[in-house]
């Protein structure tokens, strides 16, 4: 992985791992055990999920350029549909933690998203063709 292409690895795992613990927190203050795991599951399958993404983009531009959309593309699908499909079996059970764990989610997704922003806004970058 190429440091410019990946810096922001640092600053989103920092907000988005301190958000997690925070949300958890208040879940265990609000909502016991259930509020606890769930915050920490949902922020922990965000997390995942974004490193994966990041690994298989990173490895493939450094593999074979030219497959990068695909590649970028095919993650965010296969990711995105997975997510779901966990997020949707869980919402099936009856577990009280469920709302939680879609609170993880929606605050890591934000957080993550909101600091690889913040970062590229300030990146700077040299074009590579």
């Amino acid at each position: 992985m190429t440091s410019s292409a990946t810096g922001y690895l640092r600053p989103a795992l920092l907000v988005t791992g301190a958000l997690g613990v925070l949300g958890a927190i208040v879940g265990l203050v609000v909502h016991g055990a259930p509020g606890l795991l769930g915050f920490l599951a949902g922020t922990a399958l965000v997390i995942l999920s974004y490193l994966i993404s990041t690994g298989v983009v990173a490895w493939v531009d450094k593999v074979k350029r030219s497959m990068l959309l695909v590649a970028a593309l095919g993650t965010y699908a296969i990711k995105f549909t997975l997510l779901f499909a966990f997020v949707g079996w869980v919402a099936s059970r009856d577990w009280s933690g469920t709302l939680w764990l879609a609170a993880g989610v929606l605050v890591a997704v934000l957080a993550w998203t909101g600091t690889q922003i913040w970062w590229t806004s300030r990146a700077k970058f040299t074009l590579e063709v």
